[in-house]
């Protein structure tokens, strides 16, 4: 008898608590969809999700994207190639904690409502490329192209070069910047300033580029 009464009581508290997940990012992550942000160099482009929904134009800070599987956005500016993004997805690790705390029934729910996706990066930065460009200009788009890798996807890496004052990272950027051999001992200097006085990877990126005289695109 006791068995049957835990058995109801287990089968009551799934039938309350299905989809744990879904619940959990509707508090604490605002609902089912994903925030956000997208710029690009040069800034101004618009942005369609699908290839089709107009959403605005770059920057865009505080977006929200359902989260779904194949998710993509078309950037679009005159004078500039169309790039397509494919908004990378990671699991959201609050499916396993509801196959704790609601069963397989819950679990089965949120893999239906596709509440285990979760954009990630919630951060992208568009590097546009122009149609027509001259040979300086190639050169120069080259340049930056590497700068911004290095500084948005290296950016921790970076970081710690600039914490100790030397590294792989750090001499590749001293490289892309053209900074003489006298001149890299300033340049560091000014970099970790850069750094400190930056909140993000995106704001240190942009600061370096303009610190070091480099027009954006």
């Amino acid at each position: 008898m006791r068995r049957i009464s835990a058995l109801l009581c287990m089968t009551v508290l799934g039938l309350f608590l299905t989809g744990c997940a879904s619940v959990v990012s509707l508090i604490s992550e605002g609902g089912l969809d994903q925030e956000m942000r997208v710029t690009s160099d040069p800034p101004g482009a618009k942005v369609f999700l699908m290839g089709s929904i107009p959403l605005g134009e770059t920057p865009l800070l505080d977006i929200k994207i359902e989260r779904t599987k194949n998710t993509f956005l078309v950037l679009k500016k005159e004078g500039y190639e169309d790039q397509n993004i494919l908004l990378k997805h990671r699991f959201n690790y609050w499916f396993w904690g509801n196959i704790i705390c609601c069963g397989l029934f819950g679990s089965t729910t949120d893999s239906m409502t596709d509440a285990t996706v979760q954009l990630s990066p919630t951060q992208y930065h568009v590097l546009l490329n122009p149609k027509k460009v001259s040979l300086e200009q190639r050169e120069q788009f080259a340049r930056i192209k590497t700068i911004r890798n290095l500084t948005l996807r290296g950016y921790l890496e970076v970081q710690q070069n600039l914490a100790v004052g030397y590294g792989e990272y750090l001499a590749s950027l001293l490289t892309t910047l053209r900074v003489s051999e006298s001149e890299q001992g300033d340049a560091i200097r000014q970099l970790q300033k850069i750094m400190v006085d930056s909140k993000d990877p995106l704001e240190f990126s942009d600061k370096v580029l303009d610190s070091f005289h480099l027009s954006r695109l």
